[in-house]
């Protein structure tokens, strides 16, 4: 190694930061072992919290990285000691990690290859070794250089980062002190992390090698996300060359491919002797392991051709298309037109009906005649699910009700004519044009035609109009997961708008009379109970049958019953069904036609004035005049009779009298057998101060698959 020419650094090393000695240096021997740990941990916890503010300059250099390596240019780390073997640790598991290309990711370590293994004492100080090593990369303005220094001072990383600059090389540094020499040079991206002083001091491997290593991984990481090496955080770019890489191979291919005919996409395109449409999941993962063998060990070309259906070689080139993004790779599978059955091409036309809510998505397909075909999948309320999340969870309802279609299988879609979506939350939502535009290139119709009409869930009973041409309203309550109720009207042209709504704010804010509220309400009286017995024998105060009910629905006893909701899987939306879980609980003791729970009873009587009130709401503010509309009752709660006939005994009492009322059991089948007998649907967002959904609608009467509870006449009644 070459004697360095550079001047030596003249800084001070006693008043570098990471020189500086901890306030815990006094007293860090008198400490205990437990003691000892404590205080370690809490100085390395400062880390995280130190990189907050270099965020924007670590963002900004990913995005100009990126846009390197994807031109072919090079990521190279520079470091010695601790520094070098953090960046070569990094640097190592990007080809295992993401198949990143080993050429494309370097790490230069002061010492050579021995350095990482071993110590080489002087190492760091050779600037010109450094200047060295960078001549020999043969850098070019494609290539991003970042040094690793935690003094900022260090000889061997300045020099690299001098030629890094006069090549035009993207630069960064990452330093724990400042000022320092490197943040003279004039890198194109500075990070400096004060870190504080070391637990030990001067032992920059510490919480300086614990900065660096964070920072690496983030850098890395995200680059690689952003390159579209993984697919919603699984690492679809890994390959499978071993036992528990191909294991995590097979569970990522299962994944990705929910929902979709993973089994018969898959089939066609390997060799396999014996299997049937029947096979269970062993199977199953054998066909997975030989169309990852035939992919030749590349997990994201496998889900390419287990959601296409595609042969390997002509997934490979969409691939290629999109950069190899798999996310791409999917947006133009959905752009493509659905693929149809060829025996039943144009012999029908099918129009699809989606009711989105938060516990459950359902889907209903029709022909001009009847319904023909339902399928269900989980909740895609967009208050609690993402855009991705929501549209996938679409997809499979559809998938389900086609795969029980004659003449289709899953994966086989035929054509819509017209799709009418309802999702819960869209209401507050701001993603309404984003869900549009996937939801015309999943179903391959359009809004702007009237083909595509997408709205609240709620939207969907005000297809209960069309039963009789002289009502001109609509109040929709809904009590399920949620509670929420909506006002419709007839206008100009029969043209039907949302008026006013009340309620459906979520169960942070709202949803009083829903399952979540019963279940809310029960965990609260038991608690309250709990509480007043504190101190007394268990003996002599047996629990009453709402709390034993409560409790043996939970599996937990009084000691845990609030641990056991807050700490459900730590996630807020298994909590909250996991209370909404109660409330049939509380209607089977409080309805129950012998010896009704009181306490359940007057729960339930609550969540009835609550839904009333939201009714109330819409009267007071006359959007709506009950004398002249329906009353549509949807939900889980409505379909339990006993509780269904509290709300109307409720409403009689208040001497609020609608002119008819529907249980409407299944939204999604009603509303697709109204839009398949109706000429066109339309949804726009206008009217009041509300987001209104207008629905043009024939003049035809429909005949009504909902249950029709109540007819009064049509004189007016006043509420």
């Amino acid at each position: 190694m070459a004697q360095s020419t550079d001047p030596p650094q003249h800084e001070a090393l006693g008043a570098l930061q990471t020189e500086a000695i901890s306030p815990l240096a006094g007293t860090m021997e008198s400490l205990d072992t437990f003691e000892l740990c404590v205080a370690f941990n809490r100085e390395e916890a400062r880390v995280a919290s130190s990189i907050t503010s270099s965020l924007p300059a670590i963002a900004s250099l990913v995005d100009d990285l990126v846009l390197r390596l994807r031109s072919g240019g090079r990521l190279i780390y520079i470091g010695a000691g601790n520094s070098g073997r953090v960046a070569y640790m990094d640097c190592t598991e990007l080809p295992a990690t993401f198949s990143a290309d080993p050429a494309q990711f370097l790490a230069v370590v002061a010492g050579g290859s021995r350095a990482v293994v071993e110590a080489v004492e002087g190492a760091e100080d050779l600037h010109n070794d450094g200047a060295d090593k960078m001549h020999e990369l043969q850098l070019s303005p494609l290539d991003t250089v970042i040094g690793i220094a935690a003094s900022g001072r260090t000889p061997f990383v300045i020099g690299a980062l001098k030629i890094a600059m006069e090549r035009n090389a993207v630069t960064a540094a990452i330093t724990n002190c400042r000022p320092s020499a490197i943040e003279k040079l004039g890198v194109t991206h500075p990070i400096a992390v004060l870190v504080g002083p070391e637990f030990v001091t001067g032992s920059t491997r510490l919480k300086a090698g614990s900065c660096a290593k964070q920072i690496l991984n983030m850098i890395s990481t995200c680059a690689m996300i952003k390159l579209g090496k993984t697919y919603r955080g699984l690492m679809v770019d890994v390959r499978a060359v071993n036992d528990k890489l191909n294991a995590r191979g097979r569970r990522i291919v299962s994944q990705v491919c929910e929902g979709r005919p993973l089994l018969q996409n898959i089939r066609p395109h390997v060799a396999m002797q014996g299997t049937t449409e029947n096979d269970d999941i062993d199977d199953l993962d054998t066909t997975i392991d030989a169309l990852i063998q035939k992919c030749h060990g590349s997990i994201k070309l496998a889900c390419a051709v287990g959601l296409s259906g595609l042969e390997p070689d002509t997934a490979k080139q969409m691939l290629t298309t999109v950069q190899g993004d798999l996310h791409g790779f999917i947006c133009t599978l959905e752009a493509q037109a659905p693929v149809e059955s060829a025996d039943v091409r144009q012999q029908e036309d099918y129009f699809v009906c989606v009711d989105g809510g938060g516990t459950k998505c359902a889907a209903s397909i029709a022909s001009r005649r009847d319904v023909v075909a339902q399928g269900v999948a989980g909740g895609c309320n967009l208050n609690s699910v993402s855009l991705e999340e929501a549209v996938d969870q679409i997809r499979s309802a559809i998938d389900r009700a086609v795969g029980s279609l004659n003449g289709h299988s899953q994966g086989t879609w035929p054509r819509f004519q017209k799709a009418w979506v309802g999702i819960a939350g869209l209401h507050h939502s701001r993603q309404a044009k984003a869900l549009t535009c996937r939801l015309e290139r999943l179903l391959g119709v359009l809004h702007q035609d009237g083909s595509l009409s997408l709205t609240c869930d709620t939207s969907l009973l005000s297809s209960c109009m069309s039963t009789d041409r002289s009502i001109n309203g609509c109040v929709a309550l809904i009590a399920g997961t949620g509670a929420v109720a909506t006002a419709f009207r007839r206008g100009p042209n029969d043209a039907i708008s949302q008026v006013g709504r009340a309620g459906g704010w979520g169960h942070l804010f709202g949803d009083a009379g829903s399952a979540f509220y019963i279940g809310r309400r029960a965990i609260q009286t038991v608690l309250a109970s709990l509480e007043e017995s504190q101190g007394e024998l268990s003996s002599s105060q047996p629990l009453s049958p709402l709390q034993t009910a409560v409790l043996q629905h939970l599996n937990c006893d009084g000691t845990d019953l609030l641990s056991t909701i807050l700490c459900t899987n730590a996630g807020k939306q298994t909590s909250r069904l996991l209370i909404g879980s109660l409330a049939p609980v509380v209607t089977v003791l409080g309805l129950r036609p012998v010896h009704p729970d009181q306490d359940a009873l007057n729960i339930l009587q609550d969540a009835v004035e609550c839904l009333v009130d939201l009714l109330k709401r819409l009267i007071k503010a006359r959007v709506s005049d009950p004398s002249r509309s329906i009353l549509a009752l949807s939900g889980a709660l409505m379909k339990v009779e006993p509780f269904k006939d509290l709300v109307l005994d409720k409403l009689k009492s208040q001497g609020i009298a609608f002119n008819a009322t529907v249980l409407v059991e299944d939204p999604s089948r009603y509303a697709v057998d109204f839009l398949a007998r109706s000429s066109h649907i339309k949804e726009s967002v206008r009217d009041l101060a509300v987001d209104s959904e207008t629905i043009d609608v024939t003049s035809q009467r429909l005949l009504s698959p909902c249950v029709l509870l109540e007819q009064r006449t049509r004189s007016t009644i006043s509420a």
